[in-house]
This record gives structure tokens, C-alpha cells and sequence, in this order.
């Protein structure tokens, strides 16, 4: 199973820019609390600071692991011997290649699901394809490090002194094409990421009516449950997007079990009235089932939201819900809203 940690290796690894030990020796200015590390970024976690032989608390003092500062609390005493000991990198930290491993990782798998009908993401993710999101994420890498470069300038001087800094941003753009080409070979090769081929159904909208016709997700020919209708996103055709006031909670739960969450709200729920529904789309006259909202703690904001076994066997696939408040003063308002996914049941009581 893939790991967060596992594929930022795999792009060090791909970049050259696997961690190195540094012991850097000093002495303390008076009054001075910072100090440059000659290397960086460094590994904030491996850094070990001795002043005078005496091992410091990692609480006394912080790392910056991008520049490589090494800040104290308190200012050594001047004249003092300072040892600072770790790992450091030669482009990026830990938590800057963990970002674009994340962005990687959710490009490649975007509308990606397993044979379950689940959503593909770094948990699940299929050990063939660990190999093509490393790559993907060293393409992204070195793109950065060629935007870094595009800003430097080549160096004239009068005794004919050139040093043309420009072909780093040649050598790098030209590095990063190649690492993209190789990922979408592999793409192709095993119909996956950004390559795959991939069906779609083309929505017709009715004359007479003006209305899309409904589209529905094929099912197995021995499958018997309720047909799952596909919710795809709808073109504004040039008006302004609904904006959306409520904020978004959706649900995941199995069919049939029992179902519960706990809501804190940001305010004093004394007088006030919850209700929540969930419905087949939002505006369908069919209610799939009625939450059961318990105030905790009505000074404190606690609510709890509960479905019976008996309810949660009922939802199909994808449907609809949001939680309504209404205040003493009977201005009803919608305070949560989003999509519920059900999971189909396999043991049935």
C-alpha cells in the first residue's frame, strides 16, 4: 500500500535529492540568536544542538528547514561552542515535496474508482501505479525548480568572463519534458492517470420539454439493486454560478447499519429548531429518510444526527441532504448541506 512517505522517496529518489548528514561547528556571538546553517533546507527532525558540550532541549530552539536557520530562545553566552548536527536536502523539504505528491496523486486519480465503485486515492492505490504518480510528482518537482532558475541572468564581464546561467532553465525544462513523456507513455501503456481512455454518455436534452433526459450507471445483468443515476456536473451556459451559502458535509455510511455524528455549532442553540432530510436529489418530492437531530448540549452548540438500520437499508447509492435551524425569531436557514453515499450491504440480517 502506498504512503505519503513512501512516494516522496520514490521522488528523491527520481531527483537526486536523497537526505545527507552535516555536523557544522560555530561560536556564539553575544546577543545574537540566529544562526545560518551553511547547508539547507534541512530536516528539521533530525537536527541535534549541543552548546558547550551540553545537549539542548528541541524545545529552546526552532529550525527553519528552508533556509536553514537555526533560531534560539535565548541567546547563547558569547564565546560559547556551538555543534549543530542533522540531515539536510539539496532542493526541497519534506513537507513542499509532500504537497505536490498530494497534487500528483489527486490529478491521476481524478474520477478514478475501483472495482467497488470507490474513490481511487493514496490508500488504495493500485502498486502498479506508484511508479507513474513518482514520476508525475518529479515532473512537477523539477518544473519548480525550473520557474527558480528562469529568474537568474547570464554573466557578461569586460575581461570575457561568460557564464551563460540560462541553460540551467534549459537543462531543467528539458529534464521535466522528458519525465512527463515518460509518465504519459506508461499512461497509455497501462490505461491509467491523465492518459486513460475513458467512456462517457452524451446528455440529450428534450425538445418538448427543455429537460436533460435522465442518465443512468449500466449495472451488472444479475444485479437487482435500485439503478444509480449519474449526477453530473451542469454547464451555467454563461450565467453566474449558484452561489452557495451553506457549508458542505457529505455522509458515508453501509446500508443497513446504524448511522450517527456529532455537530458542534458556534453558537447557543437554546430555542432554536433542527430538522435534516435526505432526498433522492434536492428537489425530488420523495423523502428517503428523516434524521433524528438530539440537542447534547444546547448551550454549548452540541447536536447529534442519527439514521436507524432500518433507514440506512433504504438509501441507494447517492442521494441528497441538508440541516435546517430555525432560531427563535423563525428565520429558517440552511446551516449544513452536501451528498450522502451509501455503500451497498453485503451481510443482510
Amino acid at each position: 500500500m502506498a504512503t505519503i512517505t513512501s512516494l516522496v522517496d520514490r521522488v528523491r529518489l527520481e531527483l537526486g535529492d536523497t537526505a545527507k548528514t552535516f555536523s557544522w561547528p560555530t561560536t556564539a556571538v553575544d546577543g545574537v540568536n540566529r544562526y545560518q546553517i551553511p547547508w539547507s533546507p534541512v530536516l528539521a527532525s533530525t537536527v541535534v544542538v549541543y552548546v558547550d558540550g551540553s545537549l539542548v532541549d528541541e524545545d529552546d530552539y526552532l529550525v527553519e528547514e528552508s533556509t536553514g536557520t537555526l533560531i534560539f530562545d535565548s541567546a547563547p553566552t558569547d564565546g560559547d561552542t556551538i555543534l549543530v548536527t542533522g540531515s539536510h536536502f539539496r532542493f526541497f523539504t519534506d513537507t513542499e515535496l509532500e504537497s505536490l505528491v498530494t497534487a500528483a496523486v489527486a490529478e491521476h486519480t481524478y474520477l478514478k474508482t475501483d472495482a467497488f465503485g470507490r474513490q481511487v486515492n493514496i490508500t488504495n492505490l493500485p502498486a502498479v501505479e506508484e511508479y507513474p504518480v513518482a514520476l508525475w510528482a518529479t515532473y512537477k518537482a523539477l518544473m519548480v525548480l525550473a520557474t527558480d532558475s528562469s529568474f537568474d541572468i547570464d554573466i557578461q564581464t569586460p575581461d570575457g568572463v561568460s557564464i551563460p546561467r540560462s541553460e540551467r532553465y534549459g537543462q531543467l525544462y528539458n529534464m521535466a519534458q522528458a519525465r512527463k513523456v515518460q509518465y504519459d507513455d506508461l499512461s497509455k501503456a497501462l490505461n491509467i492517470g491523465l492518459q486513460k481512455i475513458e467512456v462517457f454518455t452524451f446528455r440529450r436534452i428534450s425538445r418538448t420539454t427543455n429537460r436533460y433526459v435522465p442518465v443512468y450507471i449500466p449495472q451488472e445483468v444479475d444485479d437487482r439493486s435500485q439503478p444509480q443515476r449519474a449526477y453530473l456536473p451542469l454547464p451555467t451556459y454563461g450565467a453566474e454560478p449558484v452561489p452557495q451559502s451553506a457549508s458542505i458535509y457529505d455522509i458515508v455510511f453501509t446500508q443497513g447499519d446504524a448511522w450517527e455524528v456529532e455537530i458542534d455549532f458556534p453558537m447557543d442553540l437554546t430555542g432554536h429548531t433542527l430538522k435534516a432530510q435526505a432526498r433522492l436529489y434536492p428537489e425530488s418530492a420523495a423523502v428517503v429518510a428523516e434524521f433524528a437531530v438530539t440537542v447534547i448540549s444546547a448551550a454549548t452548540g452540541v447536536v447529534k444526527l442519527s439514521l436507524t438500520t432500518d433507514q440506512t437499508v433504504k438509501f441507494p447509492i447517492k442521494s441528497y441532504w441538508d440541516l435546517q435551524v430555525t432560531p427563535p425569531s423563525g428565520k429558517e436557514y440552511t446551516y449544513l448541506t452536501g451528498a450522502v453515499f451509501a455503500k451497498r450491504q453485503i451481510t443482510h440480517v
